[in-house]
């Protein structure tokens, strides 16, 4: 049998629903959320991550230059090689960064305008170039590949050489790289750029980039523009 008293609580329990949960509420919202340590922890970690972003960031975008530079360089020489099995002929070089090639000129800057071609490397700077002499002034892509023969064979003496004179080549097209200038065996006057009277010897297009050498260079050899040519 349920009394007054009992009626009464049941009462007041359907009256004001959650009325004898409260404390346990309270207690239960007061231990929500971070302490002052774990705060603290989060934001020790979130400055780590921060710091070595800082640290990591410069070599990546570095990476990705270097990336990019080398592509420019090789897409260079391709334009070229495409140029001389069109024309049967290799372009003079230029002596401004307009990219028209300079007749005679066989040291100097790309002749991009003239290939048709952006000239400059990924970091905005005119790519240089340099020429073999007999392989300017053929007319024809079967006088080029005859010319090509003569330099291999030792009936005409070349012009260019990289790798310490044990590679024979057709032309180097070299991009300064970081420092945005050539350096020594490319450059041999110290100037920053391929002139007449630098030497004609070359680095190795393999040469691994030191802390005073940074070139990117490309270049087709004798043979290789032979074995191309129709």
């Amino acid at each position: 049998m349920i009394s007054c008293q009992n009626l009464e609580a049941a009462r007041v329990d359907c009256d004001y629903p959650g009325t004898r949960n409260t404390p346990a509420l309270a207690k239960s919202s007061s231990c929500s959320g971070f302490t002052l340590i774990e705060i603290a922890f989060v934001l020790v970690i979130i400055g780590v991550l921060l710091g070595l972003g800082a640290e990591l960031l410069p070599m990546l975008v570095k990476q990705s230059k270097l990336k990019e530079d080398r592509l420019m360089v090789k897409e260079a020489k391709t334009a070229i090689i495409g140029y001389a099995l069109a024309t049967g002929r290799l372009p003079y070089a230029s002596t401004t960064i307009n990219g028209s090639e300079t007749t005679g000129i066989l040291n100097g800057y790309l002749p991009w305008a003239t290939l048709g071609i952006a000239g400059k490397d990924a970091y905005l700077t005119t790519l240089s170039y340099a020429v073999d002499s007999y392989l300017t002034s053929t007319t024809s892509v079967a006088q080029f590949k005859t010319h090509l023969a003569e330099l291999i064979n030792g009936t005409h003496a070349p012009d260019l050489f990289c790798d310490s004179g044990s590679l024979r080549v057709a032309f180097v097209v070299i991009s300064g790289g970081e420092n945005m200038r050539l350096d020594a065996p490319n450059d041999d006057n110290g100037d920053g750029i391929i002139t007449m009277i630098d030497n004609n010897q070359f680095a190795s297009p393999s040469a691994t980039p030191t802390a005073t050498y940074n070139d990117i260079l490309e270049t087709a050899s004798l043979t290789y523009l032979y074995g191309l040519s129709p």
